[in-house]
């Protein structure tokens, strides 16, 4: 009995495996957690460039203050809404959820005022070892949050020059 113990005692065979294993999933894990930072970092500019086309949509088609006269009344939010979701493309079905906000202050006084276009986004981490990590053990969102802003381009005019106001 003791001289088998002595026998697989010195027996190596597979040390090589268990320490490859040992190495492994340290690099694995630092790997897949750099995949899934760069994922979100890509999500980021998706978000930031379909605020940037929500806010030129709304700087054009947003009629809240009856600025634009060949747009309906209102602030048009469903066709802003849906260009902020064309914009992100395939992206979109990474995001939890896409909420939009639209922010008009041009009025009748001031027809060239600002309008912001606020985009909150959940993204959903995909990565298995690293989204755990960089993204927390619960939830495994990352929520994203980009904000644009044009001056409104719809002035509306009457003839003989001035600002209509209704």
């Amino acid at each position: 009995m003791i001289t088998s113990v002595r026998r697989f005692h010195r027996d190596q065979r597979g040390a090589a495996l268990v320490e490859f294993l040992v190495a492994f999933m340290p690099l694995m894990i630092t790997f897949t957690s750099f995949v899934q930072l760069s994922q979100i970092a890509t999500a980021n500019i998706v978000v930031k460039h379909s605020a940037i086309v929500g806010a030129r949509a709304a700087s054009v088609i947003s009629n809240a203050h009856k600025n634009t006269p060949d747009q309906a009344d209102g602030d048009n939010r469903a066709e802003i809404e849906s260009g902020v979701k064309l914009a992100m493309g395939p992206w979109e079905k990474t995001m939890r959820s896409v909420k939009v906000d639209v922010d008009d202050q041009s009025s009748c006084n001031d027809p060239y005022g600002m309008v912001t276009v606020t985009v909150n986004a959940d993204y959903r981490c995909s990565v298995p070892l690293g989204g755990r990590i960089v993204c927390g053990i619960v939830g495994g969102g990352h929520p994203i949050v980009q904000k644009f802003g044009f001056p409104h381009e719809g002035a509306r005019y009457q003839e003989g020059g001035g600002a209509k106001c209704d």
